[in-house]
């Protein structure tokens, strides 16, 4: 799938009927990056390793779809989730296996979408629904509640309601004790609007990229702050990336994931901890389990962000040093086995079973993508590439 890069987030560049056409063919979780979305993920490590886990991301904006264009990347089209769940329903209509329960909004207001939905296609598409109780995420035995219902209800599609980031840290925490669940889907308050609890704004406001007024102007107390003060980054941020000065710290533990170092399955058990122990830092959780040296950490915490400022790039095997994955007597027994065979380095460590292919391959990348970096900032500078940049 072609995708675009915007803040750090990696959008699908899907028509609507492709997305549909996949969802059919291998379901998945489906979330919605609008630019409140793409605020909160500059701050969210848990939201933000969420996001990447998704199986499909979709532009949920006009104003992200007009941005994607200026930054010289235009998404195709813009898949809201209220504009995508009903299309999701009508789409599947005559299919028999395709069974719809409801998770979200106001008491009353998600069975009041179901009974209006199966109204609308003349059969009872969606089997299930449930307004959970407010603050329902931290109440355990309400989650298990909620997912005892769904379970039982034969439901193979779940779609959650109940706002961004919650809804989507719901679906990733429990997605696994939903086996029938063949597709998630992430959609905001596309229940109120399906019950027809609160209006949608014209058509003409979503296609000019101003539905947020027609939304602050209903709910003014609610969301003026969000639109008002919270987002407004949001522009200076994409700016920045037009002139390549934007810069995303990536979380300490989606560097490690992508590193081949620790599975996501333990990044989310961290997270999970840490959401109760919130004076202790990531890294410090990942070493006390044992799931990676604290050398390790620091390396990718405070030593990693200086490598585009280092002296001319090192052998890969002093990178692995330094991030405590070789040692010196492992170094030395590689230089001597590659004497002996010409193997490249990263091939005989993998061989000898001390460093993951996933992880030679993400430093050798790494390095390559800095030392570039350097090289074009010389040219800019200089007219030509340094001797450095050369020899690199």
């Amino acid at each position: 799938m072609n995708k675009i890069n915007i803040l750090n987030v990696s959008i699908d560049n899907l028509t609507q009927e492709e997305l549909l056409l996949l969802l059919k063919e291998k379901g998945g979780v489906v979330v919605t990056p609008n630019v409140d979305h793409l605020i909160k993920l500059q701050k969210d490590p848990e939201f933000h390793h969420i996001y990447q886990e998704a199986d499909y991301r979709v532009c949920d904006s006009q104003i992200v779809k007009i941005v994607s264009k200026w930054l010289g990347s235009p998404i195709r089209e813009k898949i809201s989730g209220s504009d995508l769940f009903p299309a999701f329903y009508t789409y599947f209509k005559d299919d028999p296996d395709t069974k719809i329960f409801l998770l979200g909004a106001a008491e009353g207001v998600a069975h009041k979408a179901q009974k209006n939905i199966n109204s609308k296609l003349g059969r009872d598409m969606v089997i299930g629904s449930y307004s959970p109780s407010y603050g329902f995420e931290k109440n355990e035995a309400e989650c298990q509640k909620i997912i005892e219902m769904i379970n039982e209800s034969g439901a193979t599609v779940l779609a959650v309601g109940v706002g961004a980031p919650k809804q989507e840290k719901w679906i990733s925490k429990y997605k696994n004790q939903l086996p029938n669940i063949k597709v998630f889907m992430a959609i905001g308050a596309t229940l109120d609007f399906e019950a027809g609890n609160r209006p949608r704004s014209p058509e003409w406001m979503s296609k000019y990229g101003v539905e947020w007024a027609f939304r602050l102007m209903s709910e003014p107390k609610r969301l003026w702050k969000r639109y008002l003060v919270e987002d407004l980054p949001f522009f200076w941020l994409v700016f920045q990336q037009k002139l390549n000065l934007y810069q995303y710290k990536s979380p300490i533990g989606q560097l490690l994931k992508t590193a081949g170092l620790i599975s996501s399955e333990q990044v989310e058990e961290i997270l999970q901890e840490q959401a109760y122990q919130r004076h202790l830092r990531f890294g410090d959780l990942l070493a006390r389990r044992g799931w990676v040296k604290p050398e390790t950490v620091d390396f990718f915490a405070e030593q990693l962000p200086q490598l585009e400022t280092a002296h001319p790039h090192q052998p890969l095997g002093q990178y692995l040093k330094k991030a405590a994955l070789l040692n010196d007597d492992q170094i030395t027994r590689i230089l001597n086995y590659q004497r002996q065979t010409g193997m490249k380095f990263g091939e005989i460590a993998v061989l000898k079973g001390w460093v993951k292919q996933e992880t030679i391959d993400w430093f050798l990348e790494t390095v390559k993508a800095e030392h570039k970096v350097r090289s074009l900032e010389d040219k800019q500078k200089y007219g030509k590439p340094s001797m450095r940049a050369i020899a690199s």
